[in-house]
Formats: structure tokens, sequence, C-alpha cells
């Protein structure tokens, strides 16, 4: 149990807490330095944590390591609150909702974490099959956060660096290629 007074900063680096008495702001420490300030304000009974941790390896391959960094507003309790991959196995609806929550968050985290270049490979990854392949009409600039011109340009960019190629009604991923990017951006994050 840690009991915190006003203002009184800590970083938790591992596994989940629960607010037991107080108010807390959370920032999201990424290992590259970055911070990223959530807008809310957490209360009792609210759980704080790096959530992305209950992923397993595959889902979670593209994210590095995260700390959160709360600051209590009044006088706080918080307490250790065991969760685990168990727990999630042990209830795939719950699972599934929770990847599909970290997901979408994940994906807004990369504008973080990665260039625009890097942006894009990551949701065209997400985008695409296991094998790597993706369907030209579900590639559409309007569902990346990026202007037309700069999707345009990009997407020419990453094909001419044979990042992917055009096969028919696909594109197909170099994923091999793809993943030794994000080993070397990781690697300098």
């Amino acid at each position: 149990m840690l009991k915190l007074k006003k203002y009184e900063k800590v970083y938790l680096d591992d596994g989940f807490h629960i607010i037991k008495k107080g108010r807390v702001l959370i920032k999201d420490i990424l290992s590259n330095g970055k911070i990223i300030t959530n807008e809310n304000v957490f209360t009792e009974g609210d759980i704080i944590g790096n959530f992305f941790e209950l992923l397993e390896f595959d889902e979670n391959e593209l994210m590095v390591d995260m700390g959160v960094e709360i600051e209590p507003l009044e006088d706080t309790i918080v307490e250790k609150f065991p969760v685990s991959k168990k727990d999630l196995d042990d209830n795939p609806l719950l699972k599934k909702v929770i990847f599909q929550l970290l997901k979408k968050v994940g994906v807004k985290l990369t504008h973080q974490l990665y260039n625009k270049k890097g942006y894009l490979l990551f949701v065209l990854k997400l985008l695409a099959n296991d094998k790597g392949v993706i369907i030209k009409k579900d590639v559409k600039y309007e569902n990346f956060n990026i202007s037309k011109s700069q999707f345009y340009n990009l997407f020419t960019l990453l094909k001419n660096e044979n990042f992917f190629k055009e096969v028919n009604d696909t594109f197909v991923l170099n994923l091999k290629k793809v993943d030794e990017y994000f080993e070397e951006e990781l690697d300098t994050v």
C-alpha cells in the first residue's frame, strides 16, 4: 500500500494498482522519454497501470516499455492490484474487449513513438493478415490520421523501398523488412 501526499509524484513501472482513496493524474512515460498525459482524473476504485503488459508478445511486438507516473491531487492511497494474463485467458470475451481497446490506443501511441513512415507501416501491418496480405480497397487515406498528400507520398515511398508490392487486388507486405524496420526503430527509442 502506498500513502501519497498531495502532488507527491510516484513512478509505477510494473503491475497494476487500485486507488483506494483520493484523486490522481496519470502520465504514461515511454522508454524514449516521451510523456503522454491523460486528460482524465482517476479516482477511488479506478485501476491504473500499463495495460499493454496484458498482451501476448506477438500482439505487443510493436510497442515499447512504458511506465506510469501518478500525481495525487490530494492525499491518496493506492494498493497493488493483482491482474494476470491467466485472468484474461479464463475470460475470452473480456480478453477480446481489452485487446481491442489496447489496439485502438496503441495506434494512437504510434504518433508518439514513430515518425509518419513508422506510423503508416504500423497501421498497414495491423490491416494485414498473418501472411502480410492487405486488400487494396481497405487502404484509404481517410483511414489514417495524416493528410491525403502525406499519405500518398509516404505510401509511394514505402512501395519504392520495397516494404510492399501490389499483387492483383492486394498489397503484400514484406513482413521481414517491416519487422526489421521496427526493430531498428525500437533500438533507437
